[in-house]
Protein backbone atom coordinates (compact mmCIF):
# COMPACT_ATOMS: atom_id res chain seq x y z
CA UNK A 1 0.00 0.00 0.00
CA UNK A 2 3.07 2.40 0.67
CA UNK A 3 6.37 2.08 -0.73
CA UNK A 4 9.63 3.71 1.11
CA UNK A 5 12.46 5.20 -1.41
CA UNK A 6 15.48 7.31 0.16
CA UNK A 7 16.45 10.01 -1.59
CA UNK A 8 19.38 12.70 -1.97
CA UNK A 9 18.80 15.48 0.39
CA UNK A 10 21.68 17.92 1.43
CA UNK A 11 19.52 19.53 4.40
CA UNK A 12 17.97 16.57 6.03
CA UNK A 13 17.71 12.28 5.61
CA UNK A 14 15.57 12.57 2.73
CA UNK A 15 12.98 9.75 2.12
CA UNK A 16 9.90 9.71 -0.26
CA UNK A 17 6.51 7.62 0.04
CA UNK A 18 4.92 6.35 -2.93
CA UNK A 19 0.99 5.21 -2.47
CA UNK A 20 1.28 2.03 -4.28
CA UNK A 21 -2.80 0.62 -3.41
CA UNK A 22 -4.94 3.12 -2.46
CA UNK A 23 -7.86 0.75 -1.56
CA UNK A 24 -5.77 -1.28 0.64
CA UNK A 25 -4.25 2.38 2.40
CA UNK A 26 -7.61 3.36 2.89
CA UNK A 27 -8.70 -0.11 4.41
CA UNK A 28 -5.51 0.72 6.66
CA UNK A 29 -6.72 4.14 7.91
CA UNK A 30 -10.54 2.76 8.38
CA UNK A 31 -9.12 0.42 11.04
CA UNK A 32 -7.38 3.39 12.51
CA UNK A 33 -10.27 5.27 12.83
CA UNK A 34 -11.96 2.37 14.75
CA UNK A 35 -8.74 2.37 16.96
CA UNK A 36 -7.92 -1.16 15.81
CA UNK A 37 -4.56 -0.24 15.61
CA UNK A 38 -2.85 -3.60 15.58
CA UNK A 39 -4.54 -5.06 12.89
CA UNK A 40 -3.93 -1.67 11.13
CA UNK A 41 -0.44 -2.25 11.17
CA UNK A 42 -0.67 -5.92 10.26
CA UNK A 43 -1.91 -4.31 6.73
CA UNK A 44 1.66 -3.20 6.19
CA UNK A 45 3.11 -6.53 6.30
CA UNK A 46 0.01 -8.34 4.45
CA UNK A 47 -3.37 -9.67 5.10
CA UNK A 48 -3.87 -9.94 8.92
CA UNK A 49 -5.68 -12.85 10.27
CA UNK A 50 -9.36 -13.32 9.30
CA UNK A 51 -10.61 -14.29 12.68
CA UNK A 52 -9.08 -10.92 13.89
CA UNK A 53 -11.07 -8.86 11.23
CA UNK A 54 -14.12 -10.84 12.16
CA UNK A 55 -14.47 -9.38 15.11
CA UNK A 56 -13.83 -5.78 14.60
CA UNK A 57 -16.95 -3.62 14.15
CA UNK A 58 -18.80 -0.72 15.64
CA UNK A 59 -22.82 0.02 15.90
CA UNK A 60 -23.66 1.97 12.74
CA UNK A 61 -24.32 5.17 14.83
CA UNK A 62 -20.64 5.02 16.16
CA UNK A 63 -19.40 4.54 12.22
CA UNK A 64 -21.91 7.07 11.31
CA UNK A 65 -20.40 9.38 14.18
CA UNK A 66 -16.84 9.39 12.29
CA UNK A 67 -17.85 9.66 9.06
CA UNK A 68 -19.58 12.46 9.79
CA UNK A 69 -17.01 14.19 11.64
CA UNK A 70 -13.45 13.09 10.37
CA UNK A 71 -14.64 12.41 6.64
CA UNK A 72 -17.17 15.21 6.11
CA UNK A 73 -16.05 18.11 8.14
CA UNK A 74 -17.10 21.69 7.01
CA UNK A 75 -13.52 22.31 6.44
CA UNK A 76 -12.22 19.83 3.97
CA UNK A 77 -8.62 21.20 5.19
CA UNK A 78 -9.42 19.05 8.45
CA UNK A 79 -10.07 16.24 6.63
CA UNK A 80 -7.15 16.01 4.61
CA UNK A 81 -4.69 17.26 7.21
CA UNK A 82 -6.11 14.39 9.26
CA UNK A 83 -6.24 11.83 6.29
CA UNK A 84 -2.22 12.46 6.12
CA UNK A 85 -1.51 12.19 9.66
CA UNK A 86 -2.93 9.07 9.36
CA UNK A 87 -1.26 7.94 6.43
CA UNK A 88 2.03 9.01 8.22
CA UNK A 89 0.99 7.35 11.59
CA UNK A 90 1.54 4.10 9.65
CA UNK A 91 4.09 5.08 7.23
CA UNK A 92 6.53 5.56 10.78
CA UNK A 93 6.31 1.75 10.94
CA UNK A 94 7.78 0.92 7.77
CA UNK A 95 11.28 1.59 9.58
CA UNK A 96 11.32 1.00 13.38
CA UNK A 97 14.26 -0.04 15.12
CA UNK A 98 13.27 -2.75 17.97
CA UNK A 99 12.36 -1.31 20.97
CA UNK A 100 10.80 2.20 19.09
CA UNK A 101 7.13 2.48 19.77
CA UNK A 102 4.59 4.93 17.78
CA UNK A 103 2.10 7.33 20.40
CA UNK A 104 -1.11 6.75 19.14
CA UNK A 105 -2.77 8.43 16.38
CA UNK A 106 -4.62 11.65 16.96
CA UNK A 107 -8.43 10.93 16.75
CA UNK A 108 -8.96 14.90 15.67
CA UNK A 109 -7.73 16.45 12.59
CA UNK A 110 -5.62 19.57 12.94
CA UNK A 111 -5.03 19.08 16.66
CA UNK A 112 -2.93 21.29 18.17
CA UNK A 113 0.76 19.86 19.54
CA UNK A 114 3.02 17.00 18.05
CA UNK A 115 1.12 15.03 14.98
CA UNK A 116 2.80 12.35 16.19
CA UNK A 117 5.71 11.37 18.45
CA UNK A 118 8.32 7.88 17.92
CA UNK A 119 9.88 6.87 21.08
CA UNK A 120 13.55 5.30 20.37
CA UNK A 121 14.56 3.02 23.13
CA UNK A 122 17.56 0.51 23.35
CA UNK A 123 18.14 -1.53 26.53
CA UNK A 124 15.06 -0.51 27.93
CA UNK A 125 16.13 3.11 28.13
CA UNK A 126 14.79 6.08 25.99
CA UNK A 127 17.20 7.28 23.57
CA UNK A 128 15.54 9.80 21.76
CA UNK A 129 12.41 11.14 20.29
CA UNK A 130 11.01 11.96 17.24
CA UNK A 131 8.89 15.03 16.39
CA UNK A 132 6.51 14.66 13.85
CA UNK A 133 4.73 17.67 11.74
CA UNK A 134 2.65 16.45 9.32
CA UNK A 135 1.14 19.05 6.66
CA UNK A 136 -1.13 17.97 3.48
CA UNK A 137 -0.46 21.11 1.42
CA UNK A 138 -0.89 22.56 -2.06
CA UNK A 139 2.11 24.67 -0.78
CA UNK A 140 4.66 22.67 0.32
CA UNK A 141 7.96 25.26 0.37
CA UNK A 142 6.15 28.05 1.84
CA UNK A 143 4.36 25.48 4.61
CA UNK A 144 7.47 23.97 5.31
CA UNK A 145 9.23 27.32 5.88
CA UNK A 146 6.48 29.48 7.57
CA UNK A 147 4.56 27.20 9.36
CA UNK A 148 6.64 24.27 10.53
CA UNK A 149 10.19 26.19 10.62
CA UNK A 150 8.42 28.18 13.76
CA UNK A 151 7.56 25.18 15.57
CA UNK A 152 10.75 23.32 15.29
CA UNK A 153 12.63 26.52 16.87
CA UNK A 154 9.70 26.19 19.68
CA UNK A 155 11.05 22.75 20.30
CA UNK A 156 14.62 23.52 20.06
CA UNK A 157 14.81 26.81 22.74
CA UNK A 158 12.92 24.72 25.21
CA UNK A 159 9.39 24.97 24.96
CA UNK A 160 6.78 22.24 25.49
CA UNK A 161 8.27 20.12 27.37
CA UNK A 162 5.51 19.09 29.33
CA UNK A 163 3.91 18.11 26.79
CA UNK A 164 6.28 15.93 25.68
CA UNK A 165 6.87 14.25 28.97
CA UNK A 166 2.71 13.93 28.82
CA UNK A 167 3.62 12.04 25.41
CA UNK A 168 6.16 9.94 26.84
CA UNK A 169 4.32 8.37 29.45
CA UNK A 170 1.58 7.72 27.45
CA UNK A 171 3.54 6.09 24.32
CA UNK A 172 5.57 4.18 26.89
CA UNK A 173 2.52 3.25 28.50
CA UNK A 174 1.81 0.98 25.06
CA UNK A 175 5.16 -0.69 25.38
CA UNK A 176 4.09 -2.32 28.46
CA UNK A 177 5.29 0.22 31.28
CA UNK A 178 3.16 1.36 34.46
CA UNK A 179 2.70 5.12 34.52
CA UNK A 180 4.91 5.03 37.37
CA UNK A 181 7.22 2.90 35.61
CA UNK A 182 7.16 5.47 32.90
CA UNK A 183 7.71 8.55 34.54
CA UNK A 184 10.94 7.23 36.50
CA UNK A 185 12.22 6.57 32.86
CA UNK A 186 11.85 9.73 32.15
CA UNK A 187 12.29 12.01 34.95
CA UNK A 188 16.31 12.61 34.38
CA UNK A 189 16.20 12.86 30.92
CA UNK A 190 18.87 15.43 29.40
CA UNK A 191 16.36 16.91 26.48
CA UNK A 192 19.98 18.24 24.40
CA UNK A 193 20.69 15.89 21.89
CA UNK A 194 17.90 13.59 22.61
CA UNK A 195 14.79 15.43 19.96
CA UNK A 196 14.40 14.24 16.42
CA UNK A 197 12.47 15.74 13.78
CA UNK A 198 10.70 14.20 10.86
CA UNK A 199 8.71 17.08 9.01
CA UNK A 200 5.97 15.05 6.59
CA UNK A 201 4.42 17.37 3.39
CA UNK A 202 2.65 16.12 0.49
CA UNK A 203 4.28 17.27 -2.76
CA UNK A 204 2.45 17.24 -6.03
CA UNK A 205 4.67 18.29 -8.26
CA UNK A 206 8.57 16.05 -8.09
CA UNK A 207 9.91 16.74 -4.50
CA UNK A 208 12.56 20.07 -5.37
CA UNK A 209 16.05 20.45 -3.54
CA UNK A 210 14.82 22.88 -1.92
CA UNK A 211 11.84 21.94 0.00
CA UNK A 212 13.77 21.56 3.35
CA UNK A 213 16.26 24.24 3.01
CA UNK A 214 16.78 25.90 6.35
CA UNK A 215 16.56 22.74 8.17
CA UNK A 216 19.87 22.29 9.37
CA UNK A 217 20.15 25.79 10.20
CA UNK A 218 17.78 24.89 13.07
CA UNK A 219 18.45 21.41 13.85
CA UNK A 220 22.25 20.63 14.65
CA UNK A 221 23.87 17.01 15.11
CA UNK A 222 23.92 14.35 11.88
CA UNK A 223 21.09 13.45 9.31
CA UNK A 224 19.55 10.81 11.75
CA UNK A 225 18.35 14.45 13.69
CA UNK A 226 16.51 15.59 10.53
CA UNK A 227 14.27 13.79 8.56
CA UNK A 228 12.72 15.26 6.08
CA UNK A 229 9.88 13.05 4.36
CA UNK A 230 7.24 14.03 1.12
CA UNK A 231 4.12 12.21 -0.57
CA UNK A 232 3.97 12.76 -4.21
CA UNK A 233 -0.09 13.22 -4.69
CA UNK A 234 -0.91 15.07 -7.60
CA UNK A 235 -4.10 17.06 -7.49
CA UNK A 236 -3.59 16.57 -3.63
CA UNK A 237 -7.00 17.85 -2.91
CA UNK A 238 -8.73 15.84 -5.87
CA UNK A 239 -6.95 12.74 -4.31
CA UNK A 240 -8.14 13.28 -1.11
CA UNK A 241 -11.87 13.44 -1.79
CA UNK A 242 -11.44 9.86 -3.39
CA UNK A 243 -9.55 8.45 -0.71
CA UNK A 244 -11.85 9.49 1.70
CA UNK A 245 -14.73 8.03 -0.22
CA UNK A 246 -12.57 4.41 -0.10
CA UNK A 247 -12.19 5.28 3.32
CA UNK A 248 -15.59 5.48 3.82
CA UNK A 249 -16.73 2.43 2.03
CA UNK A 250 -14.08 0.22 4.23
CA UNK A 251 -15.54 2.08 7.29
CA UNK A 252 -19.15 0.99 6.20
CA UNK A 253 -18.16 -2.74 6.13
CA UNK A 254 -17.59 -2.68 10.25
CA UNK A 255 -21.24 -1.92 10.88
CA UNK A 256 -21.90 -4.76 13.34
CA UNK A 257 -25.46 -5.37 13.78
CA UNK A 258 -27.29 -5.43 17.08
Amino acid sequence: MLTRELVNDVYCQGVSFTVSDMDELAHAVALVLIQEFAIAKSLLGGEPELEDLAEVGLPIDDIEDIIDRRLKPTDVYHRDGLLFQLVMWLAAHLDLEPGDLVAPPHSQGSAKGQDSVIVHRANGTVVALSICEDKATENPRKTVREEVWPEIKDYETGGRRDELRSILITTLGTGGLSPEEAARLIRGISWEGKRRYRVRVTVQEERTPKLFKGFNDLVAGDGEMRRGESMHLPEMRAWMTGFASAVEAHLRNYVKEG
